[in-house]
């Protein structure tokens, strides 16, 4: 029988170098940097260390006595326009139907903490318009007095709330998540309010 013959020359395998976390570490930052700088060359991102922040510079902005004016044509209840701070801005409006056919106008506002408020005008019962405007049950908190009148307090998403009185058969509705001050500041616009004609 005859040997085998032993290969020549044969080297043995290189020896890879052993996979630690911060191999992967420094294998994936440069990929990671790059990604930033693309994000930063064609967004409008930024780092904020402290929290997010509101870009009043960014924010969209609502002719109020317009949209109103638009809405008002388009339901069968007069409708109002608060008249609020020069710091509020008006920033979003939009009109909606329920499931029970009942219209809402809504205006929403960023008030000069930048806190957002919206109000919402309708003739909907209560109930349907509170879960309408915070997608929840309806869970009264009890009542708080702004401009004269008694608002039931409503809870609302995360920490919001609603607040729900009456003017002249038309049920107004406030939420966002403003302090109490602000709420009752478009509680007693809203109630003091001239109507859109």
């Amino acid at each position: 029988m005859g040997a085998v013959a032993e290969p020549r020359n044969q080297q043995p395998a290189p020896s890879r170098p052993p996979r630690t976390m911060s191999a992967m570490l420094f294998a994936i930052l440069p990929l990671v940097l790059v990604s930033f700088g693309v994000a930063g060359l064609f967004t409008q991102c930024s780092f904020t260390p402290t929290g997010p922040t509101v870009d009043s510079g960014s924010v969209p902005t609502v002719n109020v006595p317009a949209e109103l004016h638009d809405a008002a044509a388009g339901v069968d209840f007069p409708v109002v326009e608060p008249q609020l701070p020069p710091s509020w801005r008006a920033n979003s409006s939009n009109s909606t139907t329920l499931p029970s056919h009942t219209e809402v106008v809504r205006v929403g506002w960023l008030t000069g903490d930048a806190h957002y408020l919206r109000l919402a005008q309708s003739t909907a019962a209560e109930e349907e318009l509170v879960t309408g405007e915070t997608k929840l049950p309806p869970q009264a908190l009890g009542t708080v007095e702004a401009g004269g009148r008694q608002w039931v307090r409503y809870q609302g998403v995360r920490d919001e709330q609603a607040w729900v009185s009456e003017r002249d058969g038309v049920r107004l509705l406030i939420t966002g998540n403003g302090g109490e001050a602000e709420f009752k500041t478009l509680a007693e616009a809203a109630l003091s309010a001239p109507k859109v004609s």
